[in-house]
């Protein structure tokens, strides 16, 4: 049965390998991934994953942390890229900038039975739309109330 570490370096594994089609296989079928504003079924993840990757076709991930514990993982990593191509965020799309940008994610992973129970990443998507020159329309022209 696997570990979670070893879960984990399959999955980052077949992300540098561009093996998309493959991530469900390690994942549980009550499993989910979630980012912010995000959250799918394993089924769902090689889309999500392509879109990132079509938004960063350079997208490089640089572990700077983990930290297993005794029913999962916690890895720290700073991800890099170019934005080239189409962001598509729940607060909306962000048009190509071509601007370099680098952001830190925390990537909580727990296992269960040799597969993956639930992946969440943990990052600042304020911060990095920011960094993109991209912000929101208000959802409400009300004044604020005094």
């Amino acid at each position: 049965m696997r570990s979670a570490r070893e879960l984990v370096e399959s999955q980052y594994a077949m992300l540098r390998q561009r093996d998309l089609a493959r991530l469900p296989e390690l994942y549980a079928d009550d499993a989910f991934y979630s980012m912010p504003g995000l959250a799918v079924r394993p089924i769902e993840l090689p889309a999500v994953l392509r879109a990132w990757s079509g938004a960063f076709p350079d997208l490089r991930t640089e572990l700077t942390g983990l930290v297993e514990t005794a029913g999962g993982v916690v890895v720290e990593q700073r991800m890099t890229g170019t934005h080239t191509g189409a962001l598509h965020t729940a607060l909306g799309s962000v048009a190509p900038t071509g601007r370099a940008v680098s952001w830190d994610v925390v990537d909580v992973v727990r296992a269960r039975h040799g597969l993956i129970a639930s992946w969440r990443s943990y990052f600042d998507q304020g911060l990095l739309l920011t960094d993109l020159g991209w912000r929101p329309e208000p959802a409400v022209d009300a004044p604020l109330a005094a």
